[in-house]
């Protein structure tokens, strides 16, 4: 008696016409798009210490890879994000690992004048808030600006000016 009430089910879901798979939001680049298929580099405001970034867009325009470089410190120090759009939370986000072994999330807020990447993770000590600020100064470089919230307020921590490393 099962089996006519299998093959039944069976016919009435095959039957169903196939529905559409819905496509997942495609990011608005465009304030990030300079960046990409470059190299940028730039130095710490100790005079030693460089950080270079290299953009590429990965699968079809629908992510933007970032892979960046910090030479001359006390030891390699490279980290990977990957910038796309976050269909849960509906918004721009990013994804970040780095040789230390960390991996951090944060999302991607534009404004009219820069890009914004708050970032909020646990550590042993608490919960650590960042805030990366991201202004393009020229046709070939912007400034980076990294702070840390200290109670109610931002406290910055360095500022670098990053550099197109082949200006076109």
């Amino acid at each position: 008696m099962r089996l006519p009430t299998r093959l039944t089910a069976l016919a009435a879901f095959s039957a169903l016409p196939l529905l559409p798979i819905p496509q997942p939001k495609i990011p608005d680049f465009r304030p990030l798009e300079f960046l990409v298929g470059d190299c940028w580099a730039g130095t710490f405001p100790d005079g030693k210490q460089t950080d270079e970034h290299c953009f590429e867009w990965v699968y079809d325009r629908k992510f933007i890879r970032d892979r960046h470089v910090v030479r001359n410190g006390k030891a390699p120090y490279a980290g990977e994000t990957i910038y796309g759009w976050d269909a849960k939370e509906k918004r721009m986000a990013y994804w970040y690992w780095n040789s230390d072994g960390e991996m951090m999330a944060g999302t991607v807020e534009y404004r009219p004048d820069s890009i914004v990447f708050p970032t909020r993770y646990e550590t042993d000590k608490g919960t650590v808030e960042l805030r990366a600020t991201w202004t393009r100064t020229g046709p070939d470089s912007y400034r980076v600006a990294q702070s840390q919230r200290a109670g109610d307020a931002w406290k910055p921590l360095w500022a670098m000016e990053l550099k197109r490393k082949d200006p076109r």
